[in-house]
């Protein structure tokens, strides 16, 4: 689970694998001629890629071949199949829990329309996203072509004869790399935003666990245990998992969680249906017709939690269409991208619907802590517990190494001395979030809708139409216009609802 000799972790938290690519070139001998090659006026052939096959028997005499060798960074390239396991594997997770009771608190009528515009909204920025993405990445190889041109004769074009230097094709991109792209020093914003949304996360599973572990242990044995103990404990396990700095460290844990996750989610629908089942005077239909349409008290507070449902998903997305190798597949990831999170988002409807009708109003935001009372329920209780608290140190890495990034000294990360100042800040920020956990742990659904309302919104639907409108190319009046006007609603409704979440506070509580 360590890194190669060939891979490092960037300042993102995205591992990087750097390959010396050997690359046949032309050198003409200068002391041999200093006719400059006749273009006939049209530099198009300068954007043209030069034919690796090129045969060696039509070299002039004073033309040598020489092998250079080149670093570039590169992501693995990967299948169509891999990219749609990893749109699913980034969208689902423990947020999808969340939704019944917002479905519970908004209603049904406000609840289906709010998710549908909010994935409307996230496939539209997904796509802005994906657009930029493609602008950069033929930027960047006309970029190195240009420079492949140059060197092969550097004295006479005005190259500075650096032949090792990076190439710029060869960097990652990523959300956070194109918004520095496009707004320069004010891209610590998105940086901010996205550290802000995972730490986030890791607050919710911080109240997540201690509500479920107390349904738990109260099955099992009977105890009424304080969430509080289960909170501190949670905490002291997550300390020293935070100073892992290898990610692939982490790899192990994320599989198992994952199996866990996928084992908890199967549960609470046969748990549901079982409940129904349950009931011989009324089938499903007649619980789903059963629901309340609105509530008017609460349904704002759904707006955010729907915003956060795809809290895992928009900065996945550049990565995963970088990652896809073949170029045919490369043109059909956006219309793939839609069509799985679409299908997500059904899924999405029916689990909130059907485990609404099931356990009726008594549902919490912790669906688990909701199950009837069981060894079914209990193992699924447990296995989400375990599956989070091994999915935080994950989801808070990313996090980390942007806080260690904008604090760092200067010093080695290998030197013990900053390595020891590393782990200190990061025990602060988990004890930190701890101390957030526990004044909130009966908020856990204001938590979820303040999250999605005050740092969702501004990374689904704020930042990627206006990276769209700064690094777009040739850019139609109306195209500019739409992306504003997204923009600017996108402004508009994080302010609205993070106010009326925090103003009816007392109103999320279980």
């Amino acid at each position: 689970g360590a890194l190669g000799d060939n891979e490092h972790i960037d300042d993102y938290g995205n591992v990087h694998m750097t390959l010396t690519v050997r690359r046949r070139r032309k050198r003409r001998d200068v002391q041999a001629g200093q006719n400059q090659p006749d273009y006939g006026g049209d530099l198009s052939n300068l954007f043209e890629h030069p034919d690796s096959q090129t045969s060696l028997k039509g070299l002039e005499d004073n033309e040598q071949v020489e092998d250079v060798e080149e670093l570039i960074d590169v992501v693995e390239g990967g299948s169509m199949t891999a990219a749609i396991f990893g749109i699913i594997k980034g969208t689902i997770g423990p947020a999808v829990l969340f939704l019944p009771r917002g479905f519970q608190m908004a209603g049904y009528a406000f609840a289906i329309p709010t998710m549908i515009l909010a994935t409307a909204s996230y496939i539209y920025s997904a796509n802005r996203l994906l657009e930029c993405w493609k602008v950069e990445k033929e930027r960047a190889t006309k970029i190195d072509e240009i420079r492949a041109l140059l060197l092969e004769s550097p004295k006479r074009y005005g190259a500075t004869g650096e032949e090792s230097r990076p190439s710029e094709g060869g960097k990652l991109l990523t959300y956070p790399e194109l918004a520095r792209r496009a707004f320069g020093s004010g891209a610590i914003f998105v940086q901010l935003g996205i550290a802000l949304m995972q730490f986030g996360v890791c607050l919710t599973y911080l109240i997540f666990v201690p509500q479920n572990l107390y349904e738990a242990i109260h099955e099992l044995l009977g105890w009424d245990v304080s969430k509080t103990v289960f909170l501190i404990t949670m905490v002291m396990i997550e300390v020293p998992l935070s100073w892992i700095r290898d990610i692939r460290r982490l790899t192990p844990f994320n599989v198992m969680a994952t199996l866990l996750i996928a084992y908890g989610l199967f549960s609470c629908l046969v748990l549901a249906f079982w409940e129904i089942e349950k009931d011989s005077e009324s089938t499903y239909f007649d619980r789903l017709a059963d629901l309340a349409a609105t509530n008017s008290d609460t349904w704002i507070l759904f707006i955010g939690t729907a915003f956060f449902a795809f809290e895992g998903c928009i900065t996945l997305i550049v990565p995963l269409q970088e990652a896809v190798f073949r170029e045919e597949d490369k043109k059909r990831f956006p219309s793939v991208n839609q069509t799985v999170t679409s299908s997500i988002v059904a899924f999405y409807i029916f689990f909130a619907l059907t485990c609404w009708a099931a356990f009726g109003t008594s549902i919490r935001t912790a669906l688990t802590a909701s199950l009837p009372p069981g060894p079914y329920a209990t193992s699924v209780q447990l296995a989400y517990s375990v599956a989070v608290i091994f999915t935080f140190p994950l989801q808070a890495f990313p996090a980390m190494e942007v806080v260690f990034h904008h604090s760092a000294s200067g010093a080695s990360k290998t030197d013990p001395s900053e390595h020891t100042k590393l782990n200190v800040q990061a025990s602060l920020v988990v004890c930190l979030l701890g101390i957030v956990a526990y004044l909130a742990i009966d908020y856990l659904g204001n938590v979820v809708s303040l999250l999605g309302s005050l740092v969702g919104i501004p990374i689904a639907l704020i930042f990627p139409p206006i990276m769209h409108n700064i690094l777009g190319r040739d850019l139609s009046t109306g195209t500019k216009v739409l992306n504003t006007f997204v923009a600017g609603l996108g402004f508009v409704v994080m302010g609205v609802t993070s106010y009326i979440t925090i103003i009816q506070w007392d109103k999320g509580a279980e």
